[in-house]
């Protein structure tokens, strides 16, 4: 018996893996056709976004600074930094290539939020000179926003990965207010894979701060089990004191939001999806995760989030650890991450009561749409998206806003609070759903 997002279901094993890429037709079409799907679907949206862009950068007269290739964390890793909005007084600045933390680049903190972008890519591309369009864009909404490369496959999985998000949120927290930053208003965002690596990191130190759950056992998965790191321990401000410091309650929430777009939450049940499209073998998932049913679970948020309600002492602490607000965004036709993964979670977040949760489903919208909007200042849903970022960071600025809506599900951009009762009937029809398409997919073919 295993849990799977929000049900406990019987499974043996996710569906098997073979050891090569089978030359079987129906196979060979399925890798194909969703490769080539993929690339039409990048090709039109990538070639208007480039005019776009440089439309904008000509008539844009917002100016943003920004510093790049700024080490951080145990590895060789770098950040890019963009200092937008009202622009803080800078001194010794300069926009070398070379720059590190140790620079003599000091701003005035004029307390902006910050947001730490952690782009998508299947765990195996990207880089962070891709963000700087959407960066910029964010930057000029008054946000200070950072942006770290992290180790991918195969130079790491998926501890690795995580590790790297880690190190970038203590960076962050201990040299916000060099760049304008406030070290307290730090906000955690991901696309596609990057939501999944940062809503892990999150979950999982949450999980393990009151107590850790207890490990999947798949019935006939004797793998070794993957070890989530631990968060580094000097996550504070550098401007506070070690008496301060020991004065600080046990229990840390590392980031005061997550803002999740087009994620990955339950790896068995994408695991299933992939298997079901032929593309499983030619995917870098499996690999990342350490290909076994049990860490397909200890690498699911949504597995991670189940579990733990169940079985903590005091699941009601889990609102002291988790960040406190949480926006959930999803393309309503995304088929290379169906959005019912956005759904799990959410659902997920409501029934352990955390409040000011947000999800958002845009229709209409495919896998890269709510992302590359971002870069799109002159899209219609850019200011939708820009809104709901706004709604989450800075709840007091949104025009007609207050504080984000306590756990609304949203669809088409239409706001308004669910009642606790329709709540129920949509985590009922999902358990339903789930419990029908793993039964489906648990016996997949070519």
């Amino acid at each position: 018996m295993a849990w799977l997002g929000a049900v406990a279901v019987p499974m043996s094993h996710a569906p098997q893996a073979y050891p090569y890429l089978p030359y079987h037709p129906i196979r060979v079409y399925k890798v194909v056709s969703t490769y080539a799907e993929l690339q039409f679907n990048k090709l039109m949206r990538l070639v208007p976004m480039f005019g776009h862009f440089a439309r904008f950068q000509l008539t844009n007269g917002k100016k943003t600074d920004m510093i790049k290739n700024v080490a951080y964390g145990r590895g060789n890793n770098l950040l890019d930094i963009y200092i937008g909005g009202p622009s803080p007084a800078v001194t010794s600045f300069s926009s070398h290539a070379d720059d590190d933390a140790e620079s003599d680049h000091t701003v005035e903190s004029n307390g902006n939020p910050v947001i730490i972008y952690v782009y998508g890519g299947a765990w195996d591309s990207g880089h962070k000179s891709m963000m700087m369009p959407m960066a910029q864009n964010l930057a000029n909404q008054g946000y200070i926003v950072i942006v770290p490369d992290y180790t991918r496959y195969p130079q790491a999985k998926i501890e690795g990965m995580v590790r790297d998000v880690q190190d970038a949120v203590v960076w962050t927290s201990q040299n916000a207010t060099r760049y304008g930053g406030d070290p307290s208003n730090i906000y955690l965002m991901g696309s596609g894979s990057g939501a999944h690596v940062a809503s892990l990191a999150i979950m999982n130190d949450a999980i393990e701060q009151l107590g850790g759950i207890p490990a999947p056992a798949v019935e006939g998965d004797s793998s070794p089990l993957v070890k989530i790191p631990s968060w580094p321990d000097q996550l504070a401000n550098l401007h506070t004191t070690a008496q301060q410091q020991q004065k600080q309650p046990r229990l840390k929430e590392r980031v005061q939001g997550l803002i999740l777009f087009s994620g990955v939450f339950d790896i068995t049940f994408y695991y299933a999806y992939l298997h079901k499209r032929g593309i499983e073998e030619v995917s870098a998932m499996p690999r990342v995760m350490h290909h076994s049913a049990n860490n397909y679970l200890a690498c699911s948020p949504s597995w991670i989030l189940s579990t733990a309600t169940e079985n903590l002492q005091q699941p009601e602490l889990l609102e002291q650890v988790l960040p406190k607000t949480i926006l959930i965004v999803h393309g309503e036709q995304d088929r290379l991450i169906p959005a019912h993964s956005s759904q799990t979670l959410f659902n997920l977040l409501c029934a352990a009561e955390i409040p000011n949760i947000k999800f958002k489903v845009y229709t209409g919208q495919s896998h890269l749409d709510p992302a590359i909007d971002l870069i799109l200042p002159s899209n219609a849903i850019t200011a939708a998206l820009l809104n709901d970022i706004a709604d989450v960071v800075r709840p007091s600025m949104v025009p007609g806003t207050g504080a984000s809506t306590p756990n609304s599900g949203v669809v088409d951009g239409q706001g308004g609070e669910e009642e606790h009762q329709m709540l129920k009937q949509q985590q009922d029809q999902y358990t339903k759903d789930f419990s029908a398409s793993l039964m489906r997919d648990s016996a997949l073919v070519f």
